[in-house]
């Protein structure tokens, strides 16, 4: 594995690490005995680390896919989005029971289509990046 492509798996992994320690302290905020603006600042931030890992584990792959024709980390992309948007939409609904924040009557019952909205948001811009470095790498295209 050349120095480059092991910097590309670094990266993911920054981007995962970044997912993970805000995921742990959105759970911890859940788990002690925090008031609801701390808890919904901590699901704020955990929404935000999801994006921020998302673009390091998108950038870290689109290099490998152009470079070295590698779909591994777009896969671990699709799949750790998803992953952590089924853990917004768990922490999202727990504050919801436990009273820490009320959600207005458009969106009561309806919590399922707020995360399956930002799931497809994700998963389809990785998607987009995925099929344009797939058009853009093909040499059949620029005849």
């Amino acid at each position: 594995m050349s120095g480059k492509n092991l910097f590309s798996w670094i990266f993911a992994g920054l981007g995962l690490g970044i997912i993970l320690f805000f995921l742990i302290i959105l759970h911890s905020s859940f788990s002690g005995n925090g008031d609801s603006e701390q808890t919904l600042q901590a699901l704020k931030h955990y929404q935000i680390s999801i994006w921020c890992g998302w673009l390091l584990l998108t950038g870290a792959s689109t290099y490998l896919r152009w470079t070295k024709g590698i779909h591994t980390l777009f896969i671990i992309t699709y799949t750790s989005a998803f992953i952590a948007f089924l853990f917004f939409g768990y922490y999202l609904n727990l504050g919801v029971e436990r009273n820490l924040w009320d959600i207005p009557n458009v969106y009561d019952k309806k919590l399922f289509f707020v995360i399956l909205k930002n799931i497809l948001l994700i998963c389809g811009m990785t998607a987009f990046v995925h099929a344009a470095i797939w058009w853009f790498s093909k040499r059949w295209h620029r005849r």
